[in-house]
C-alpha cells in the first residue's frame, strides 16, 4: 500500500503545529496547497534533495512534498534516485526531531513509507538507516494523521519480508500498533491499521505467538464493533494467521466472539466471507472443545451449507474443508451434519460432481465420518447413500481421492464386522452391498494402480473381506 494520492491521504490542513503562531500556520498551509497543485518531475529530484537538507521551514517543505509527489507516482517512482540523493538519513531524522513540525513529520514519514513500497533491497536500506525505530515512536503522538502515515509505513516494510516483519515485532510493534489504534477517530486510520497489523500476522514461517498474541482481542474487538467491509476483511485476515495454532484459538475463544464471526457467514462480499470461512475451519479442526464451541451455534450449520452452492469455487473449497474438520470430531459433534439427510445428499453431490479441489474436500468430508461411528450413525451410512458414494469414487483418476475413499471403505467393513451388521445370510451387510455396486472388479483394478498406497491398500480389502467371504 503505497500512500498516494488514490488511497486514504493525510489533508494538508488542521495540522497542530509545535512552536508556530498561528500567522506562521496560516502560511504554511498555503504554501503547502499551493506546492500540492504543482506537478514535478524527476529532473527536479536533486534540487528537492538540497531543499530537504535545508534549515528554512518554507524550503524544506518545498522539498519535502515536491519528493512525497515524485515517489507517489504510479508507475516507476525514482525511489532508487531519491536514496543515491542521500535523502533518507535526513528523512528519518525529521522523525526523530521533537522540533519538527508534525506537518514536516507527516511529509518525511510519507515519502518513506513509498520508499519502503519499493524493493526489498530500498527498504532494507531503511531499515538500515533507522526507519523502523522512527516510526514505532511515531505511533505515539497525538496527531492521528502522522500516526496514519507511520502505520503506512509500517504495514509496508511487515508486508515485505518474514526478516522485516520480525524486526518490528522484536521491538514491541504490535503493542504498540494496538495502543495507537485504541479509539481511532476515522474509518481510514482503522482501515490502515488493521491491514498493518494483518501484516504483522502473515508471512511464511508464522511470526512467533508470543509476539503477536495481542493482536487477537483488538481484533476480536473490531469484528464486534466494527462496520467498514474493508476493515473487517483484514480483521479476519489475521484472525486466520493467528488462530493457525492451539494457543491463538484459545486466545479467540476466550473473547466470546465465535458469533460475529458466524454473522459474517451470509455476508454479500466473497473478500470478507473467505478470511472468516478459513478462521471458523482453523477453530473446528482443533480440539473437541474447540469444535463444540463453533457447532453449539445455532446459527452456524444453516448459514454454513448455504454457502456450498456458492458460485466461488474457493469459498466452496472453505465450506467443504470446513465440514470435514467437524466430520473428523466425535460422533456427537458431526450428527448434526451426518444425521441431516440435506446435507448428507449435498457433501455426495459435491464429491460426486463438483470441481477437483472441491470434490477432495466433500470426499474427506464423507471418509471422515466413517472413522468413529455408533451402531446407529454406520447403519445410517449403509443406507443414505454415503457408502454407495466412495464405492463409486474407486472409478476416480485423482490418487488423493482414491486414498481417501479407501479409508473410508475399509472403516465401513471394519464397523459392519464389530457391529454384527449381517444380512440373513450372514454376510456383512457391507460387503454385499459393495459388490452390488461393482467394487470388487474397482478393487482388483487398482491393484496394478502405480501408487503403492492405493494398491496396497486395495488388497488389504480384497484379502480382509472378501477371500475369506469365498473359504467361508
Amino acid at each position: 500500500m503505497i500512500g498516494s494520492g488514490s488511497s486514504s491521504t493525510p489533508s494538508d490542513t488542521n495540522q497542530t503545529t509545535q512552536g508556530l503562531t498561528d500567522e506562521e500556520q496560516q502560511k504554511i498551509n498555503e504554501l503547502a496547497a499551493n506546492l500540492n497543485k504543482m506537478t514535478f518531475e524527476d529532473s527536479s529530484l536533486p534540487s528537492l534533495a538540497e531543499k530537504i537538507l535545508s534549515n528554512d521551514s518554507e524550503e524544506l517543505l518545498h522539498g519535502l512534498i515536491g519528493l512525497r509527489k515524485l515517489l507517489s507516482r504510479e508507475s516507476n517512482p525514482p525511489i532508487q534516485a531519491a536514496i543515491d540523493a542521500n535523502t533518507v538519513p535526513r528523512l528519518i531524522s525529521l522523525l526523530s526531531q521533537s522540533s519538527s513540525a508534525n506537518k514536516v513529520k507527516l511529509e518525511a514519514a510519507w515519502c518513506l513509507t513509498n520508499v519502503c513500497s519499493g524493493s526489498t533491497g530500498q527498504t532494507q536500506y531503511c531499515i538500515d538507516q533507522g526507519v523502523i525505530p522512527a516510526f514505532l515512536e511515531l505511533l505515539k503522538v497525538e496527531d492521528h494523521e502522522v500516526v496514519e502515515q507511520s502505520v503506512w509505513g509500517l504495514g509496508n516494510i511487515a508486508g515485505d519480508s518474514p526478516q522485516f516483519r520480525d524486526i518490528i515485532l522484536n521491538q514491541y510493534g504490535v503493542a504498540l500498533l494496538v495502543n495507537a489504534l485504541k479509539n481511532a477517530p476515522s474509518v481510514s486510520l482503522k482501515r490502515n491499521g488493521a491491514w498493518a497489523l494483518s501484516n504483522f500476522c502473515r508471512g511464511k514461517p508464522l511470526p512467533s505467538y508470543s509476539l503477536v498474541w495481542k493482536a487477537i482481542p483488538f481484533f476480536a474487538d473490531l469484528l464486534k464493533s466494527e462496520e467498514d467491509v474493508q476493515t473487517l476483511t483484514d480483521v479476519a485476515w489475521g484472525l486466520s494467521y493467528l488462530t493457525g495454532n492451539e494457543q491463538g484459538v484459545e486466545t479467540f475463544l476466550a473473547q466470546n466472539a465465535v458469533p460475529n464471526l458466524i454473522q459474517y457467514l451470509s455476508h454479500h462480499e466473497t473478500s470478507l466471507v473467505t478470511p472468516i470461512l478459513r478462521t471458523i475451519g482453523n477453530i473446528v479442526s482443533g480440539n473437541d472443545q474447540h469444535t463444540s464451541t463453533v457447532i453449539k451455534e445455532k446459527n452456524f450449520l444453516p448459514e454454513l451449507f448455504k454457502l456450498a452452492s456458492h458460485p466461488k469455487k474457493a469459498i466452496k473449497r472453505e465450506v467443504f474443508w470446513t465440514i470435514s474438520n467437524i466430520t473428523a470430531g466425535t460422533p456427537v459433534q458431526f450428527e448434526g451434519i451426518m444425521g441431516n439427510p440435506t446435507y448428507v445428499q449435498t457433501i455426495i453431490a459435491t464429491a460426486k460432481n463438483d470441481a477437483p479441489d472441491v470434490k477432495k474436500e466433500a470426499v474427506w468430508a464423507l471418509s471422515n465420518s466413517t472413522a468413529s461411528c455408533t451402531p446407529a450413525q454406520i447403519i445410517r451410512i449403509l443406507n443414505n447413500g454415503v457408502f454407495s458414494c466412495l464405492v463409486e469414487l474407486l472409478q476416480e483418476q485423482d490418487a488423493k481421492i482414491l486414498q481417501v475413499a479407501l479409508e473410508g471403505i475399509q472403516n465401513c467393513l471394519k464397523w459392519g464386522k464389530q457391529f454384527n451388521l449381517n444380512d440373513e445370510s450372514g454376510t456383512n451387510k457391507f460387503v454385499v452391498e459393495l459388490e452390488n455396486k461393482g467394487g470388487i472388479d474397482s478393487l482388483e483394478n487398482l491393484q496394478n494402480h502405480p501408487n503403492h498406497d492405493i494398491y496396497e491398500k486395495a488388497l488389504q480389502i480384497l484379502e480382509g473381506y472378501f477371500d475369506a467371504e469365498e473359504e467361508a
